[in-house]
């Protein structure tokens, strides 16, 4: 039985590394360019409808809620690989967040914290990618890697999207997201005067 373990680890390990080994720098950057650029594409359009609603009716939108509202966008950006590690960029371009201690899918958290980093040091993540196109700052935060997976289509999402279940660690992030955002604010707000 001793034997059996240590076996099934190597396997493990051999096979992480065999998705992780050759992942070619401009593909990983692609993949970071196009997230950027498919979560822009949905939260701008969005962003300016709700301006021209804030222009068109100003007694409906307070300050405070466009503030609310800026940042809500923010969150769904930092939960872009929130589903099974995968983003629809990594879906179409084959790459998975995984956990480097088991090398399964990284929790919807990890994916979390990983990502907290790009709104103060994303020029750094993209220099950090090209150095070393597995792991960026955020990665390093939160134990997690970018592994080679199957390309799957973006309809994907909607697949694993009918599977999740409220976890307990749902709420966690939501309230991680508002001391995130709370001191990202004050830090913006100090940085005005």
């Amino acid at each position: 039985m001793k034997l059996f373990f240590p076996t099934i680890k190597r396997i493990m390990e051999d096979s992480i590394k065999s998705r992780v080994s050759a992942i070619p720098k401009d593909r990983r950057l692609i993949s970071m360019f196009l997230d950027h650029a498919i979560m822009i594409g949905i939260i701008v359009p969005l962003m300016i409808i709700l301006a021209l609603i804030g222009t068109e009716y100003p007694n409906m939108m307070s300050n405070e809620f466009g503030i609310f509202i800026f940042y809500s966008f923010v969150f769904l950006y930092l939960n872009k690989d929130f589903v099974g590690g995968k983003s629809l960029a990594k879906r179409i371009m084959g790459f998975q967040v995984i956990d480097r201690k088991t090398g399964e899918n990284a929790s919807e958290l990890q994916c979390f914290v990983r990502n907290l980093t790009i709104c103060v040091a994303w020029p750094i993540e993209v220099i950090i990618c090209l150095i070393y196109p597995q792991r960026r700052i955020g990665d390093f935060l939160a134990n997690t890697q970018i592994v080679k997976n199957e390309k799957l289509g973006a309809k994907s999402i909607f697949k694993d999207l009918k599977r999740l279940k409220l976890r307990w660690t749902y709420i966690l992030i939501v309230l991680m997201a508002f001391v995130y955002f709370y001191l990202l604010d004050q830090t913006m707000s100090e940085d005005s005067f």
